[in-house]
């Protein structure tokens, strides 16, 4: 339901994190998010969201949009 609030470049990357560790974002973990709507960026940045990327072997911990028509 939470999801429905993003916009749809924040869908995407939360779509595209889910995919990386395996599971859904629950409202809980929108407290370890940060974004940044200027350069379209999802950053993970406390735990234990963080965590669990590193558990995953992840090495980044910002996702970022496409850009289109720089």
């Amino acid at each position: 339901m939470w999801k429905s609030a993003l916009t749809q470049w924040q869908q995407g990357l939360v779509a595209r994190l889910e995919r990386d560790i395996g599971r859904q974002l629950s409202a809980a973990d929108l407290g370890c998010i940060a974004w940044n709507a200027a350069g379209r960026t999802l950053t993970v940045e406390t735990q234990p969201l963080l965590g669990e990327l590193r558990s995953c072997n992840l090495i980044s911990n910002v996702f970022r949009s496409c850009r289109v028509g720089k």
